[in-house]
């Protein structure tokens, strides 16, 4: 396995947050994310300064082009992570987003190389899952490992 290039943020303990956002289909956005190599819903950090609120709309805005506009917060998880050496805490937000505007796309190429909504049954087939994609999937009670 390749050796992550972690940043100055993602080795220290931070809140996280994770968006469900779903088309008029009822498919979820999936994000094939670059440095992790795995698929996850839209992720990001919660900057010291803000609301657990304010960083939702702020990734979504930077990675997804959107104005989150109604959203509801579904469950908390925090995790501990060894990120080259260092022993880091995420505490983080699943949030889904209920209404949403402006025209979607991938701001954020480098970091996502596919950005694309999908149903849940092609999801649970996926070979690489977020965290915070796998909390997501066990509030709608589909149990399953980060690898298949």
């Amino acid at each position: 396995m390749a050796k992550i290039g972690y940043n100055a943020e993602d080795i220290v303990d931070h809140q996280g947050v994770a968006v469900v956002l779903k088309n008029k289909k009822g498919e979820v956005l999936m994000q094939q994310h670059v440095k992790y190599g795995f698929w996850t819903i839209p992720v990001g950090k919660v900057k010291d300064w803000q609301s657990v609120e304010e960083g939702l709309k702020e990734e979504i805005f930077e990675e997804c082009n959107i104005t989150v506009e109604e959203f509801k917060e579904i469950t908390t998880k925090e995790y501990a992570y060894n990120r080259n050496g260092n022993k880091v805490k995420v505490f983080a937000h699943l949030f889904e987003v209920d209404r949403w505007s402006g025209r979607m796309k991938n701001k954020e190429p480098k970091k996502h190389k596919i950005q694309i909504f999908m149903p849940l049954n092609k999801i649970k087939k996926l070979p690489y899952l977020s965290d915070l994609t796998l909390l997501y999937l066990e509030t709608v009670g589909l149990k399953r490992k980060a690898r298949l």
